[in-house]
């Protein structure tokens, strides 16, 4: 008779020294105490340069007007819809990948889910610039383009692309909205207990909407967030298909 092969205990979730506590003490340190090193001050610097250099270009645009695209008869978007599509495909890579995993029971998800979210959720928004800002008035916009009865029987071509990427880009950006912010739920609840400010309590005790952590929330919890990673893979699909036809 063969003997068993030898078991090893699987390996610590955390290191000696640690416990569940205090690693939630020093990850909520991190937004709680309000001290940061100076690399992040310099990064959030230059990204600060950066959006200020955004504005600038944005400004002077909306000074001399779309022509300095290069927008002519034949080509009608180019700059901004070359930029539109890129911003919503780096937005799709974020929710598919966190949303997959989760559908997948992949547990290692964890590390990188709150960034993929993220980067959805900005680069959506960073996407919606473009369409806008190609009005080359775009505080107008609401006045030319949105549908109102009018005496010269003036509507928006419901057949045209663009019309259906509002629909689709909006529907998408609040999925993944919902998404992210139902997984933030528990991690809020855990800032609202840490708080010491009696401000900052409250704002994370709303934006926790009564966690306990009970079983009953956790069961709650889980079953809606299945549902949103269910919604939002089939979204992406849908949604670059309408952006496709742009």
């Amino acid at each position: 008779m063969d003997p068993k092969p030898a078991t090893y205990p699987p390996p610590p979730l955390i290191e000696p020294g640690h416990t569940f506590g205090s690693i939630t003490d020093k990850i909520s340190a991190v937004v709680l105490s309000g001290r940061h090193p100076f690399s992040w001050y310099a990064v959030f610097g230059v990204g600060l340069m950066l959006a200020g250099m955004l504005g600038m270009a944005v400004t002077y645009l909306l000074l001399k007007g779309t022509g300095i695209w290069g927008i002519n008869i034949p080509v009608g978007w180019g700059f901004a819809i070359i930029n539109f599509v890129w911003w919503i495909g780096i937005g799709h890579a974020g929710t598919l990948i966190s949303a997959i995993l989760l559908l997948l029971k992949q547990g290692w998800r964890t590390s990188i889910n709150r960034f993929a979210e993220a980067m959805t959720i900005f680069a959506v928004m960073c996407a919606g610039i473009f369409p806008l800002i190609h009005t080359g008035r775009p505080w107008l916009a609401a006045y030319w383009l949105f549908p109102y009865p009018n005496s010269m029987s003036i509507w928006p071509q419901f057949r045209s692309p663009l019309i259906w990427d509002v629909f689709a880009v909006s529907t998408y950006f609040t999925v993944s909205l919902m998404f992210w912010y139902v997984g933030l739920i528990p991690d809020l609840a855990t800032l609202r207990d840490r708080a010491q400010h009696r401000g900052l309590k409250m704002a994370y005790g709303f934006l926790s909407l009564g966690w306990r952590g009970s079983a009953r929330h956790w069961q709650r919890y889980e079953h809606i967030y299945l549902l949103l990673a269910g919604l939002s893979t089939p979204l992406v699909l849908s949604v670059h298909t309408v952006v496709s036809f742009d």
